[in-house]
């Protein structure tokens, strides 16, 4: 297993590869914020639980690195509308112009835990995020993607 970074030693290693940002103090609140489910960062760093603590990859933290000098001009950060673009095209973290990977983890049946309803949770990695999809949600995006994928058959053919 790869050794991974506590949040202090992740803190630690940003301010050293990013001084004009902040120390790691700084850093540390980041990356408090960015494991928030209520916040929207422009660049979510993945991270995992082990106990109540929360760990980082190196490779993960030299990605938010690239990708936060790859969106500087000078000393000018890109807006949020600009930032938020090129994280959902994952410009610095591997996509391209044409978009990201769709990397998935898992596609499970779960069941809401106060209605008993059944709900298809997906799950993605670069980044990590987990999606609740309404029956109905699921169908309508297995046919999208099935009719898009016949469509490319024909194409190619």
């Amino acid at each position: 297993m790869a050794d991974l970074y506590s949040t202090q030693a992740a803190a630690e290693f940003l301010s050293r590869a990013l001084p004009d940002e902040g120390d790691s103090a700084y850093w540390s609140s980041v990356l408090i914020n960015n494991r928030r489910t209520d916040r929207a960062p422009v660049h979510r760093i993945p991270f995992c639980r082990i106990g109540k603590g929360a760990f980082y990859a190196p490779e993960d933290l030299a990605r938010f690195v690239e990708f936060e000098k790859g969106r500087r001009v000078g000393n000018i950060k890109l807006s949020g509308p600009a930032a938020e673009a090129l994280q959902a095209f994952g410009i610095g973290e591997g996509g391209s112009a044409t978009g990201r990977r769709f990397e998935v983890a898992g596609i499970t049946l779960q069941s809401d835990e106060v209605t008993g309803k059944p709900f298809v949770r997906l799950i993605t990695t670069s980044p990590l995020m987990v999606y609740r999809l309404e029956l109905e949600e699921a169908k309508t995006i297995a046919k999208a993607l099935s009719d898009a994928a016949k469509a490319g058959e024909k194409v190619a053919s």
